[in-house]
């Protein structure tokens, strides 16, 4: 719950609250000491709840304005390029603040509390404005989705995002949020799972529950992927353009063979993302400090590098070198095999009209062939999330 507390005497009214919301697990909180101050962040972010002083001062420094809070929220209402907060709390020690106004507040469904003395109260107040939001409150700027909770997942919550357990009623998934924090400084939310299994089946639920319940602006699904040997090298990061079922189509008997015809959907990258990742990929933007950066195993001998190319996606785990050559078959540049993009993209892209761009970046861990194994799994993992962790950071929303 995202909360900013606007008080110009912390050692007060405020360090209580921040205390209280503190045990009540609410760790994400700005504090600011005037008006002006408080219009700045909240024109740059989105809050959940706002806690002010009704005599705040214009900035600090000024003179106390005993209406200052009052006007505040006033002038929020007013302006379109304010972020509006969803809840609003009250807080003062002055009675006639308080009656001037306590009906202010209770017209627009707000609470306004007659000081603090009373903890209990307090936090009890706090506790209920938290469920409140936390159950109407759940759009998250990007979402990210893995196949593995075990590996795949761990590589994301390894990110500097301040992750925290975020769960809800009648959902089995167990989600973890966050903040992020991009080049111009802004701060933006995120929110991360992982499928109870692989395949498209439950990745395309998981996609289609995540953006009708989060509704983010960007997807991201990082992890792990068959390479296309020849066309890249183990650890190297692929991002899919286009992702199509390989199992899509026909099973009929030629000359006397059974034979498969393909009829694959193909859906393409945004071209936005496609273009900034093939600019990645081509200047080598982050890959070598990517590599120098895992520490956890030995990493391959070889540079890391990024291809931005047709990675296709089916219903099994593949050990097999001709079945990938019957891939290739429909798409001669095929780079990568897996069993979960295009369930993701396919869900995220009828998700209607506020759908978000999605982008799948898989990193290879094996050939599709006899001689796989897990030795390459965490490595890949972690190029992947880190190579997305830096495309949101930097790009999307540049």
């Amino acid at each position: 719950m995202k909360t900013i507390i606007v008080d110009d005497q912390y050692e007060n009214k405020a360090q209580v609250i921040a205390a209280i919301l503190k045990k009540i697990g609410v760790d994400n909180v700005d504090l600011v000491a005037g008006a002006k101050e408080a219009l700045r962040k909240m024109r740059r972010e989105k809050y959940d709840l706002l806690i002010l002083d009704l005599q705040i001062p214009a900035e600090v420094g000024a003179s106390i304005d005993p209406s200052g809070g009052r006007a505040l929220l006033e002038y929020i209402g007013l302006s379109s390029d304010i972020h509006k907060p969803t809840g609003v709390l009250g807080v003062t020690a002055h009675s006639d603040s308080y009656e001037q106004c306590e009906s202010f507040f209770r017209e627009r469904g707000w609470v306004l509390v007659l000081g603090v003395e009373d903890v209990e109260y307090l936090e009890s107040i706090l506790l209920t404005q938290k469920a409140h939001l936390m159950s109407h409150t759940t759009q998250f700027d990007i979402a990210i989705i893995t196949a593995l909770e075990h590996t795949e997942l761990e590589a994301v919550r390894r990110l500097p995002c301040g992750w925290q357990t975020f769960r809800q009623p009648d959902d089995f998934s167990v989600y973890y949020t966050g903040e992020v924090r991009t080049k111009d400084g802004a701060k933006k939310t995120i929110i991360a799972t992982s499928l109870p299994r692989m395949g498209m089946a439950s990745a395309a639920s998981v996609t289609a529950k995540v953006c009708l319940k989060f509704r983010p602006k960007l997807l991201v699904m990082t992890g792990i992927a068959a390479g296309v040997k020849g066309e890249v090298a183990l650890g190297d990061i692929m991002v899919a353009d286009p992702s199509w079922d390989w199992g899509s189509g026909k099973l009929t008997i030629r000359k006397g063979k059974v034979t498969f015809l393909g009829e694959p959907t193909q859906i393409p990258l945004d071209p936005s993302i496609a273009s900034v990742m093939r600019s990645i990929a081509v200047e080598r933007t982050y890959l070598d400090e990517i590599y120098a950066g895992f520490k956890l195993a030995k990493r391959p001998p070889h540079d890391l590098n990024m291809h931005v190319g047709p990675v296709t996606s089916g219903a099994v785990v593949l050990e097999d070198p001709e079945t990938v050559a019957l891939i290739q078959s429909q798409h001669r540049k095929t780079i990568g095999v897996e069993m979960e993009a295009y369930g993701v993209m396919s869900a995220a892209f009828h998700s209607g009209p506020n759908a978000p761009k999605t982008v799948v970046i898989k990193s290879v861990c094996d050939f599709a062939d006899p001689l796989k194994n897990n030795e390459w799994q965490g490595y890949a993992a972690y190029t992947s999330a880190q190579m997305a962790f830096r495309y949101i950071t930097d790009h999307f929303f540049s």
